[in-house]
């Protein structure tokens, strides 16, 4: 009697096992890689700065950066204005710093 009760148990947790498995289908085509991932753009550096007028009246100077009116410690686009003298415009950006000057060798 146990060992009818044992087999019977057995062949329901068997039968419910296999249930439970989903059923495959032997000629399906295993699916596809996914795609690999879309690359990332590279940052644009943004194009340099132009230094277009200086107008030197000492604390009180004033430069014309890309249409831009900034004097010391103002900012144009994303660069910080350190000084402005008869040398040029020193900025900075990131901590890099840069001398814009008025003369044409310069700028190529």
């Amino acid at each position: 009697m146990k060992r009818a009760l044992l087999l019977a148990l057995m062949a329901a947790t068997v039968s419910t096992a296999a249930a439970e498995r989903p059923l495959r289908d032997p000629f399906a085509r295993p699916a596809p890689p996914p795609p690999p991932p879309a690359p990332t753009p590279e940052p644009v550096a943004p194009p340099p700065l132009q230094l277009r007028a200086l107008i030197l009246n000492g604390a009180h100077s004033v430069a014309n950066i890309d249409g831009d009116i900034v004097g010391a410690g103002e900012r144009a686009r994303d660069y910080t204005v350190l000084r402005i003298d008869a040398q040029g415009v020193l900025v900075t950006r990131a901590g890099k710093q840069q001398l814009l000057t008025m003369n044409e060798k310069d700028k190529q």
